[in-house]
C-alpha cells in the first residue's frame, strides 16, 4: 500500500474530530471504512459525489475520506469544493489510481489549504486506519502541546520589538547536526534562530522572519546570524573541519560588495572561509540571479562554500542553478518525504543527486528521520544527512557536547583493534 502521512504543520487549525464523512464508490469499501470508524466518531456514508458536495456545502466536518474514483463527479471536484467552504477537516485521498496521480492530487488539497492527513491506495485496511487515527491523536498532542509557545499569524512585531531582540539576544542560534552519510561523522551544523521572547514564548522563524523583511531588518537579521556563526568557529579548536551553513535571502545576498564584507569579517575573526556555507534561500525571485551570481562568485574566489537551498521548490530552479555557480545542492524534507513512498519523487531525488555528483556539488538532505530514510539516500550516492534521526535544532552549549561525543565516537573507531 502507497501512502503518504503529512505532518503535524499541516494540521493547524483542525477541529475536534467527532464526525467525518466518508465518500466511497465502491459500497464494499465504503461499508468498511465506515465500521472502522464507527467506535470513535459519528460517520456518515456516501457512494455519489454530488451527494457529498451537498453535504460539504451544508456543514463542516472533523474529517472527510474522498474517493477520486467517483461515478458522478470526481474527488478534485469535492476536495475544491471543501477548499471553498473554508473547512478546516482533516482530508484523507483514497485512490485506486496510481500513486502518482495521489500525490498530485494531495499537492493540490494542500496548495488550496486544506489539512490533508493522508493520501492512500485502495484498499484502506485495518491497520492503515488505525495508524491514521493515533497520527492523528499524536498530532494533535504535538500541536496543542506547542500552541503557548506559537504566536498567532497576525502578530505584528514592531522595528523597534525586532531591533530590541536582536540588541538584546533574545533571538538565540540553535544548531541542527548535519552528518557524512557514508561515515557517520559530523560534517557540521546548520544554523538556525529562535527567538526567546519578553512573554515567555520561544518563537520559531515563520512566526517573526516576515516581520523582519517587511521592516527592512532582513540584512540585520542575517547579519546577526553571520556573526552568531563566526563567534562559534572562532571558539573551536583551529584544526577543527566542521562547518556551520546560515541562510542568506537572495535579497541580502545581491552584491559583490555583500560578499567582500563577509570576507573580510571572516579574516578579521581569524576563520577559514571554507568551514563556512552560505545557504541562499528561495526568495527574490529569477530578476535577481545576474547579482546573486555576482555575489556567489565573489564568496567562491574567497573560499566559502555556497548553497541553493530546498532546490526544486520556488525560485531554487534549474535556471538559478546555471546563472549561480553553486557548490552545494540541499533537497528539502519534502522531497524526502514524498520519496518514501513514490516511485516518481523517488524517481526524481535520484536524478538531482546525480546532477549535483556531476556538476561536483555536495548534496546534503534534510528530513532524515528514519534509518530507512539514511539508506535510500546512502544507496542514491548523497553526500550529507540533515534530520532528526539525528538530533532537533539544539543550543550552543547542547551543540557543542554533541560534537564532542561525536570526536569521541570517531576517534575511538579509529584505534586499531588490540
Amino acid at each position: 500500500m502507497n501512502v503518504v502521512i503529512y505532518p503535524p504543520s499541516s494540521l493547524a487549525g483542525m477541529p475536534m474530530v467527532n464526525e467525518a464523512l466518508v465518500v466511497d464508490a465502491d459500497p464494499r469499501h465504503l461499508s468498511n471504512v465506515v465500521r472502522v470508524l464507527s467506535p470513535h466518531m459519528q460517520v456518515t456514508g456516501l457512494q455519489q459525489g454530488r451527494q457529498a458536495m451537498e453535504a460539504l456545502q451544508s456543514r463542516s466536518w472533523g474529517m472527510v475520506f474522498v474517493d477520486l474514483d467517483l461515478a458522478d463527479i470526481t474527488g478534485m471536484q469535492l476536495i475544491d469544493q471543501l477548499a471553498r467552504s473554508q473547512d478546516r477537516a482533516g482530508l484523507v485521498i483514497m485512490s485506486s489510481q496510481p500513486s502518482r496521480l495521489l500525490h498530485a492530487a494531495a499537492g493540490h488539497a494542500i496548495g488550496r489549504g486544506l489539512n490533508v492527513v493522508a493520501a492512500v491506495r485502495k484498499p484502506l485496511g485495518v491497520q492503515f486506519m488505525g495508524e491514521v487515527l493515533d497520527e492523528l491523536a499524536a498530532m494533535r498532542s504535538q500541536r496543542d502541546a506547542r500552541l503557548p509557545a506559537m504566536a498567532s499569524p497576525a502578530t505584528r512585531f514592531s522595528a523597534h520589538e525586532l531591533r530590541a531582540a536582536l540588541d538584546w539576544q533574545q533571538i538565540r542560534p540553535y544548531f541542527q547536526p548535519q552528518h557524512d552519510v557514508v561515515t557517520g561523522a559530523l560534517r557540521g551544523a546548520e544554523v538556525l534562530a529562535r527567538w526567546h521572547h519578553p512573554d515567555g514564548r520561544m518563537l520559531s522563524p515563520p512566526v517573526f522572519l516576515p516581520a523582519f523583511e517587511r521592516e527592512g531588518m532582513a540584512g540585520c537579521f542575517t547579519a546577526y546570524m553571520l556573526g552568531s556563526a563566526f563567534e562559534l568557529l572562532s571558539r573551536e579548536e583551529r584544526d577543527s573541519h566542521r562547518q556551520l551553513a546560515v541562510n542568506v535571502p537572495a535579497t541580502v545576498a545581491g552584491s559583490v560588495q555583500w560578499a567582500q564584507g563577509i570576507s573580510e569579517q571572516a579574516g578579521r575573526a581569524g576563520i577559514d572561509p571554507g568551514r563556512l556555507i552560505i545557504e541562499i534561500t528561495e526568495d527574490g525571485g529569477p530578476g535577481c540571479d545576474l547579482a546573486l551570481s555576482g555575489a556567489v562568485t565573489q564568496l567562491r574566489l574567497r573560499g566559502f562554500h555556497c548553497a541553493i537551498d530546498d532546490f526544486g521548490s520556488g525560485d531554487s530552479s534549474l535556471d538559478r542553478l546555471m546563472a549561480v555557480p553553486f557548490n552545494e545542492i540541499k533537497i528539502n524534507r519534502s522531497m524526502v518525504l514524498q520519496a518514501r513512498e513514490h516511485m516518481h519523487a523517488r524517481s526524481l531525488l535520484a536524478s538531482i543527486i546525480a546532477m549535483g555528483r556531476q556538476l561536483v556539488a555536495t548534496v546534503v538532505a534534510e528530513g532524515i528521520e528514519e534509518q530507512s530514510d539514511l539508506r535510500m539516500i546512502r544507496d542514491l550516492g548523497c553526500h550529507v544527512s540533515q534530520g532528526y534521526l539525528h538530533g532537533r535544532a539544539m543550543s550552543r552549549g547542547a551543540y557543542v557536547r554533541y560534537a564532542q561525543r561525536c570526536d569521541r565516537v570517531q576517534r575511538a573507531q579509529a584505534l586499531p583493534a588490540l
